[in-house]
Parts: structure tokens; sequence; C-alpha cells
């Protein structure tokens, strides 16, 4: 499976499990209204537009798109970030001593630090980096990489697709005081325990609650058992 998101419209890529049958194609795709489509070859562009065009919508919601096969979703993918102008970064999930993770108010949403890849500097350099930045945290060890995740945005008459990389950092104090990064945006942070960490998602983006998502489930709940 494979999450794209633009703004708050989450775009599905997923291989079909078995035959499915009485779906809508992505030939009409700008037509239909269901949340679920069949892809059929040639339809790119079809998708394009529909994903770019999701804006409009008044909440997030998501589509989902599937193949026949990880081949032909692999190739499609290949294809399909062609399109876009592609951005790499670094993010960072800190967790303290007391297991709870570091959140960021950074312009009216939680997030996590995170930034773009500079030349020469690998995407674990960046998350590091961009660590330090906007927090001041320097307690913070480098653990493992963790998943990635997709996300779109417009600047202008351009259109980016940025492949964020996380990684996971541990800092062995507890709720070490951290100094944000004002002229970025963040305002504030917050050392949010496991259990507390669902009631921040109406305010976070989807990507945020994926890589989140993820630490519960493979990091900390093998921890827990």
């Amino acid at each position: 499976m494979l999450r794209v998101y633009h703004y708050d419209f989450c775009l599905e890529f997923t291989v079909a499990s078995r035959p499915i049958q009485g779906l809508p194609t992505t030939q009409t795709l700008l037509q239909e209204k269901g949340t679920r489509f069949l892809y059929l070859p040639g339809t790119l562009d079809k998708i394009r537009t529909y994903h770019l065009r999701q804006t409009e919508l008044p909440k997030p919601h998501t589509t989902r798109i599937y193949f026949p096969s990880k081949e032909a979703l692999e190739a499609f993918w290949q294809e399909y970030r062609k399109t876009f102008e592609n951005i790499w970064a670094g993010g960072a999930v800190v967790i303290d001593g007391a297991g709870d993770i570091l959140f960021i108010w950074r312009r009216g949403r939680w997030d996590l630090p995170k930034g773009k890849v500079e030349p020469h500097e690998t995407p674990s350099e960046a998350a590091q980096r961009e660590l330090v930045e906007e927090t001041g945290l320097t307690c913070a060890t480098p653990m493992r990489p963790l998943t990635q995740t997709f996300h779109t945005y417009m600047e202008g008459e351009k259109v980016f697709l940025k492949e964020v990389h996380w990684f996971l950092f541990r800092c062995v104090e507890k709720a070490p005081v951290a100094h944000v990064q004002k002229e970025e945006g963040i305002e504030s942070y917050r050392w949010v325990s496991p259990k507390e960490v669902p009631f921040l998602y109406p305010q976070s983006y989807g990507t945020i609650q994926d890589v989140i998502e993820y630490v519960l489930r493979e990091v900390l709940s093998p921890l827990s058992g």
C-alpha cells in the first residue's frame, strides 16, 4: 500500500488481494463520486487531475485505487512521480526517557521536526540537523530508520512531491526542555504519551498520523509486550 497526501486528501494505491468486480475504473474517475476505483492503464493524467482537485472538498477523505499486481503498482508509481517536482526530506520522531513523543505546534497543526535534504547530505543527517535547528535538542541519539511518507503541495504553478524519510531518536532524560525555532513558524512543543497521541490527530497531518501509527505499532508496542 502506498499513500500520497495532497493537503487533507489521501490518494491510496494498493494491490487487489482478489479479483474485484463492480467498481468504477479510473477511466471514469472524474465523474464518479465513489471512494474506490480499479486502475485502468493509460489513465495517469486523469488520476493526477483528480488528485490535485480534491482540495476543493471541505473535509479530509481518502480515495483508494486498486492495481492487479505489485509490479503494475510500482510501474505506475515510477511514472506518476515523474509528473511532479520531487523533493527529499528527513524527519525525526523523538521519544524521551518516559516513552513520550515530541510534537511541535507549527502553523496551526501538530507536526514533527523535518526538513529538506541538503546537497551532499543523507536523509538521516538531514533529520538530525533539522531536529537540532527546530527544537534545540542535542540529547537525541539516532536509533533506526522508520518509514517514508509522501505528500504533494503547490507553490504557484509548480506542484511538488515530498518524500520524507523518518528516523527514530531517543533522549535518556524525561521531557527535556526544547527551544523551538520561531522563525520557522514553530510556536510551541509538547511531550505526549502514546495513549494521548490520537487526541492530537484532528489537528495534525495525515502523514504525521501515519508515521506515528507506525511507531506505536512497530516500535512501542513490541517494547510494551
